[in-house]
């Protein structure tokens, strides 16, 4: 063999080896059958949230801030004493707005005038019994809240509905499966794999239309916890 046949041969056998070095895998899911599955459970919430808070307006600044602040603190001093911990009231949100004059069309020279401040203080209250949700609303407001942006509705611990929601998914996954077996003729087999693809938490059920009134009424409804999974299961021939 010439120097150049060698070479040649060489450079042939690291190309063949670099191509079974980079031949794909088998796929484990050639003999198998993939669904997915989806499970949902309803429950009830067990915490109430409320945003509520106060706006004050006033000629100085002074004046706003300090009518902003007796009438919060009014309002937290209330909720505390119908049993609100102070881990459980939040503020969400404080603002200072100056009020400007409108522009005079004859002066546009002018420089722009303050005459007056727009103060707001909004907080979070996590009310942890749902039955004292509307006695603590009507509370707050006869307190001097005069912000209301809603009630939410959520569930503190998922674990449990989250587990009735991965067992339901599996129970969807293994029924699709043995569906699709029937259809093409063949038997499922083993279960090779079980992957989780996601569980929703649920989203906080809003009630943005709250009535201020006496004993106002309150109505949790129910949330939903989903789980979905990928299920690979053998064929049995």
């Amino acid at each position: 063999m010439s120097r150049a046949s060698a070479f040649l041969y060489i450079v042939s056998i690291a190309v063949l080896m670099a191509g079974c070095a980079t031949a794909p895998a088998v796929d484990p899911s050639a003999n198998a059958i993939v669904v997915t599955g989806t499970g949902k459970v309803s429950v009830a919430p067990d915490t109430a949230l409320l945003t509520l808070g106060v706006e004050s307006q006033a000629a100085t600044l002074a004046e706003a801030t300090a009518d902003a602040a007796r009438r919060m603190t009014a309002v937290v001093t209330r909720v505390k004493a119908l049993g609100v911990a102070d881990a459980d009231i939040a503020t969400v949100s404080y603002f200072v707005d100056p009020r400007m004059a409108p522009s005079d069309p004859v002066r546009r020279d002018e420089p722009p005038r303050i005459i007056g401040y727009h103060v707001s203080n909004v907080v979070r209250v996590t009310v942890r019994k749902l039955t004292d949700a509307g006695p603590i609303l009507d509370a707050a407001v006869a307190a001097g809240a005069n912000v209301v942006r809603g009630i939410q509705f959520t569930l503190m611990d998922t674990a449990k509905a989250s587990a009735e929601a991965r067992a339901s998914a599996v129970g969807d996954a293994i029924m699709k499966a043995r569906q699709f077996a029937a259809a093409a003729g063949v038997t499922a087999g083993e279960i090779l794999a079980i992957r989780e693809l996601g569980v929703t938490q649920p989203i906080p059920l809003p009630r943005a239309a709250v009535q201020m009134q006496a004993a106002t009424p309150i109505e949790p409804g129910q949330l939903e916890v989903t789980a979905t999974v990928e299920l690979h299961q053998a064929i049995r021939r």
